[in-house]
């Protein structure tokens, strides 16, 4: 079963990735570990943890989705919603 997060997050990657609309800790976790601008920072790790527990189901999902945006923040990722 996927958990699907109550609001989106959609993001501006830099390129060739460009716009990414997130409605999943799955997805969050594959941009995380696959596209990513920076593999570092404390945001970044939880993130990843927080959104791989929650595919797991041991973390609730909407803790991945605020931990993702922590990320976005971290990143100096542009947030379009």
């Amino acid at each position: 079963m996927t958990d699907v997060w109550g609001d989106c997050v959609i993001i501006q990657l830099p390129n060739p990735n460009g716009v990414e609309i997130v409605w999943t800790p799955a997805h969050a976790a594959r941009l995380l570990s696959e596209c990513w601008p920076v593999e570092y920072g404390a945001a970044y790790s939880t993130a990843l943890n927080v959104c791989t527990d929650a595919m797991m189901g041991t973390s609730p999902r909407e803790q991945a989705r605020d931990a993702f945006i922590a990320a976005v923040d971290e990143a100096k990722i542009k947030k379009l919603r």
